[in-house]
């Protein structure tokens, strides 16, 4: 599992994030196009109210969970490094993201929910905290470094035509460590799966978890937090490369610098979680990012040398704790029986979330587009009032959490 944390994040950050829009934008695809392929993953997850009725019927998953997952990675990264070669007007192009990026995804959302009820059995409620806080720090520093030499690399070829080509070779690195990925996900034991119904059904996944008031109520926590975070995503990395002027270096130094709270507070974060719970630690690490986000909208080609890295680093001291806690949050009240069901109910309800805010987040870029509003004395764009409503809702999340703790709080029999 902890290989996997591994492979994957080198894979997600090598062939998305900063990396992702910048070989879009070399191929001149547009903000708003970019928002809109950025959004595609989540229409996708979709397919997962699929899965249970799948994956039920299968006592041994080991190999259609390892297949499926190859087949994705090398529809995704593979497809995106040959279109541009075989297609070459934009129009075309578009459209054959479009579909590269949606065939992959729903590949992913049909069978990715197996791993996880197959992996859980391994994670035992006493030692999440711990393994979340290891994995997180160990996964960070080897992606970030992985990254950030690829950065450098991308940086100093700035404005030469051998730029996508160094980007392209990251993709291809990147399906090699799919690969890898894939391997060792596949070497764990399988365990007999549970069931309470012989027949599985499409409305059980449903049914299933809202019947379970405490799953529900964290999954809608859940869904609250990624709402807000996603609000900017289909749009923050071209506002930084195109706006703000920031190189691939500087972004992605930031980034790999994650690792090293994870070092410095990990220990901190468990100790938080001991004496505070799951919950309330989570809400005490959110509510600071209010304040972060409105400096973060704050940030502009003059200052970003120094305001964005204060902003990011004291994102990243508080999102340690909440990494940590949220990691774990699908598996706090998770009922014993029809995993599959819960997690892939799980799955498609927090991509709703993403998909949602995306669209809305994409859709006002569009809509507002170059016009600019006085915040504080300056002139704010569309994507930096987007941060400051990130901000405002993560901090409204927090107190909303705080009032839920008695009602979603583990019994100790459970």
């Amino acid at each position: 599992m902890l290989a996997s944390a591994v492979l994957s994040g080198i894979v997600s950050n090598i062939t998305g994030g900063i990396f992702y829009s910048g070989y879009l934008v070399e191929y001149g695809i547009t903000i708003i196009k970019i928002g809109i392929l950025t959004f595609i993953p989540f229409i996708a997850t979709g397919f997962s109210l699929l899965s249970p009725i799948i994956l039920e019927r299968i006592q041994k998953r080991r190999w259609v969970l390892a297949t499926s997952r190859a087949a994705s990675y090398a529809i995704r990264i593979l497809g995106m490094i040959l279109l541009p070669i075989i297609v070459k007007s934009d129009s075309g192009r578009n459209i054959g993201f479009a579909i590269i990026v949606f065939t992959a995804s729903a590949i992913s959302s049909l069978f990715s929910s197996g791993y996880s009820v197959w992996h859980i059995n391994f994670l035992p409620e006493s030692m999440r905290a711990d393994y979340f806080n290891v994995s997180s720090a160990i996964a960070n520093f080897i992606v970030g470094m992985v990254t950030l030499m690829g950065a450098f690399i991308t940086d100093a070829l700035a404005g030469s035509e051998h730029r996508i080509q160094i980007i392209t070779i990251l993709y291809i690195a990147g399906f090699i460590f799919a690969l890898l990925d894939v391997f060792v996900l596949s070497i764990p034991k399988e365990y007999e799966y549970e069931h309470t119904s012989s027949k599985p059904r499409l409305i059980d996944t449903i049914l299933f978890a809202f019947k379970q008031k405490k799953f529900i109520l964290t999954m809608y926590i859940m869904f609250g937090y990624t709402f807000a975070a996603n609000l900017t995503a289909s749009v923050i990395n071209v506002h930084l490369l195109q706006n703000i002027k920031v190189s691939y270096t500087f972004v992605t130094l930031i980034n790999a610098s994650y690792f090293i709270f994870f070092i410095l507070f990990g220990a901190m974060a468990k100790k938080m979680i001991t004496r505070f719970a799951w919950f309330k630690t989570f809400a005490f690490a959110i509510f600071p990012l209010f304040p972060s986000y409105i400096l973060y909208a704050m940030v502009d080609s003059v200052n970003y040398h120094w305001l964005m890295i204060i902003v990011r680093l004291s994102q990243h001291f508080f999102s340690v704790m909440i990494a940590i806690t949220y990691a774990n949050f699908p598996y706090i009240n998770l009922p014993p029986g029809d995993r599959t069901n819960y997690m892939s109910f799980y799955v498609v309800f927090i991509n709703l979330a993403a998909l949602l805010a995306m669209l809305l987040g994409t859709g006002f870029v569009g809509w507002f587009g170059e016009r600019n509003i006085n915040f504080l004395g300056k002139q704010i764009g569309s994507i930096q009032i987007l941060m400051l409503v990130t901000g405002l809702l993560l901090g409204l999340l927090s107190l909303v959490v705080l009032r839920l703790i008695p009602r979603i709080t583990p019994d100790k029999n459970d």
